[in-house]
């Protein structure tokens, strides 16, 4: 007995309990950092799982997506090795938008909590993707200046630019996306229509001599061929001006009593003819006559009538003698080009301020001068000047006596740009001034590539508020380059065109046919909360210094390029760092006013591509490309554009 223990004894007892309690916090310990793992697994699981179908929700909601939504997140997640998890995808589908849900989750089967009694854990995912086309309002800003001839930059820039407009106008967003289109070179021109809109003045016919070519002094340069001086008959025999005509064209024997033309100091190789449908005294029909035979009389008095009349026969928007405005003429181995009044002239052979290009899309067709009997139609001749046509009976050709007519003629300016002042820079409204930006080229212009104009033509004009996808793409095609850099009016229109105070102008727009009436009331309110308004801004140089003629109506700034004739023939409107600092004021107010502007600097120096930078909305709004690196920007924006926005 003394050998056993009483149970006294064993109770004192306390050997191998700290073994036991070791045990005990080894299996805690187990079991917690067993559980540490088990939920990195879940969270693991969970992220693979929210990650591929939140792939799945964007693609399915994508509108341009032609498959069932639903299909398309099943893909999705049976590719991901996840399409077990899927347990439900909603596909929601309205008239501009989609929206798509989906839910699942995966259980995995526990590692260690199971000895906590943790058999599974769940590892959900919840995912919903919305694209929805809101009210859009974009001012796309092009740069048709001179220089984008240079390294083939225009051809990069149109298709990049048409891809734009393809891609975000896409057949989901009519009737809620429109564009402004807003070209520009030295200006921009917002057309005739609202030209006249904003009661802009348009300069007046000079009486008497307009100061050059006028018969007793060389025209500028000197050029023989190019002068209508009183050494003419010596250019008519110069082998350089072209051959003499070895035998007279049926048209020379044709009386002329009244003269609008100089004798042509070489061969004529063709004329436009310019007319007015709408009574403004601004050309929106011209057609074109080619194929002049080197014995055509090259005074075109001899046969202007003749085919004056022959074009309004062949026109059914022509129906009046009245409509008839004027010619320009091209011929000469220096591809001289002068314009012609005819209506309300007053300096008679003296050329006028008027539209001379030959080359590009122009409102008309061609015709060929041998297939038009200018005799028949000389007799069908009826003057412009209908106060002024002689007493029933008389010679028709005698009807162009100009004595007397009406000195108020607006000159056939081809283009109709407004001045923009310093100040006007400071709002962000539509331009207030009604003064006419004068006709005229800076630099000397490579008539291959180039149409004659600081202020782009009426073939150049801004495209406002379209939703007509293909009409804009074509416009974009058939653009012409122009001469000068006024970024800062591109800005100026981009941003009016987007503030609701330019309603009155869309109204009048939508009046006269210009926009579709289902935009009235545009631009929508700033900071409205469906509508998003963006400007898209590119260029390929640096905002140039604005210079104007000092005579702005003379007739040589049609013909001579103002650097061509002197310092004293140009003043400067304003300067380079003055036209720069209203550019980014522009983009300030822009930025103000809740509109995302992107930039695209084209092949630009350091200090342009310092200017788009700033201009953006952010250094990441802001591309400077090289080469066919301007299609990717233009990509790239138009996703931005187009994005989708994940809402869960």
């Amino acid at each position: 007995m003394e050998h056993r223990k009483s149970f006294r004894d064993c109770l004192k007892d306390d050997d191998g309990t700290v073994t036991i309690f070791s045990l005990f916090m080894v299996l805690i310990i187990l079991i917690a950092t067993g559980a540490a793992v088990d939920l990195m697994r879940q969270e693991s699981t969970r992220v693979a799982l929210q990650s591929a179908m939140d792939r799945a929700v964007i693609s399915a909601a994508d509108l341009d997506q032609a498959q069932d939504p639903s299909l398309v997140v099943e893909d999705y997640l049976h590719k991901a090795g996840l399409g077990h998890a899927l347990s439900d995808v909603s596909v929601v589908n309205g008239l501009n938008s989609r929206t798509v849900s989906a839910a699942g989750s995966v259980e995995l089967n526990t590692l260690f909590t199971r000895m906590a009694g943790f058999d599974q854990l769940s590892a959900p995912a919840l995912s919903i993707a919305d694209e929805r086309i809101a009210n859009v309002e974009i001012s796309l800003v092009l740069d048709i200046s001179g220089s984008m001839r240079e390294n083939d930059r225009v051809s990069l820039m149109k298709p990049a630019a048409q891809d734009f407009v393809t891609k975000v106008m896409s057949e989901e967003s009519a009737g809620v996306t429109t564009l402004n289109l807003v070209p520009f070179a030295g200006h921009v021109n917002p057309g005739d229509t609202l030209f006249d809109f904003f009661r802009g003045e348009r300069p007046k016919l000079k009486k008497g001599n307009n100061g050059w070519g006028n018969g007793d002094q060389d025209a500028p340069g000197g050029s023989l061929c190019s002068n209508n001086a009183e050494n003419a008959d010596e250019a008519l025999l110069s082998p350089e001006c072209g051959d003499v005509p070895p035998d007279a064209d049926p048209a020379a024997e044709i009386e002329v009593v009244t003269t609008f033309f100089p004798e042509w100091p070489n061969a004529i190789e063709q004329v436009m003819f310019y007319f007015d449908t709408d009574n403004d005294d601004v050309y929106n029909r011209a057609h074109l006559v080619t194929d002049f035979p080197v014995n055509a009389p090259r005074d075109a008095d001899h046969f202007f009538r003749g085919l004056a009349a022959y074009l309004i026969s062949q026109d059914s928007e022509l129906t009046s003698a009245t409509q008839f405005l004027g010619v320009s003429i091209e011929g000469g181995w220096a591809k001289d080009t002068r314009y012609f009044q005819v209506k309300g002239d007053q300096n008679m052979e003296d050329s006028d301020l008027g539209p001379s290009k030959h080359k590009g899309k122009f409102p008309g067709n061609t015709y060929s001068y041998g297939n038009v009997d200018i005799g028949h139609w000389t007799e069908a001749y009826v003057s412009p000047n209908l106060e002024l046509v002689a007493a029933e009976g008389a010679d028709v050709t005698s009807a162009d006596t100009i004595t007397g007519a009406d000195s108020d003629q607006n000159i056939n300016m081809p283009s109709s740009c407004v001045e923009i002042y310093d100040s006007e820079f400071l709002t962000t409204v539509m331009p207030t001034s009604v003064d006419y930006v004068p006709h005229f080229m800076f630099w000397e212009i490579d008539r291959e590539a180039m149409e004659w104009g600081w202020c782009p033509g009426e073939d150049a004009t801004i495209q406002y508020y379209s939703s007509d996808r293909q009409a804009l793409v074509d416009y974009i095609r058939d653009l012409p380059l122009y001469d000068g850099t006024g970024i800062q009016y591109g800005m100026k229109y981009a941003l009016s065109l987007l503030d609701p105070n330019t309603r009155d102008e869309v109204s009048y727009l939508i009046s006269e046919g210009l926009v579709d009436g289902q935009f009235l009331g545009r631009p929508i309110d700033w900071n409205d909360k469906e509508t998003e308004k963006y400007i898209v801004l590119m260029t390929d140089g640096q905002t140039s210094a604005q210079y104007r003629p000092t005579d702005p109506t003379a007739a040589i700034n049609g013909e001579v390029e103002l650097s061509t004739q002197g310092s004293s023939a140009y003043t400067t409107f304003s300067g380079g760092g003055t036209n720069v600092s209203n550019l980014l004021s522009q983009c300030e107010l822009a930025k103000q006013m809740g509109v995302t502007v992107f930039t695209i600097a084209f092949e630009t120096n350091a200090a342009a591509t310092a200017d788009m930078r700033e201009c953006a909305s952010s250094v990441s709004h802001s591309f400077h490309v090289q080469g066919a690196e301007i299609s990717d920007a233009f990509d790239m924006v138009a996703r931005q554009i187009n994005n989708l926005r994940l809402i869960q």
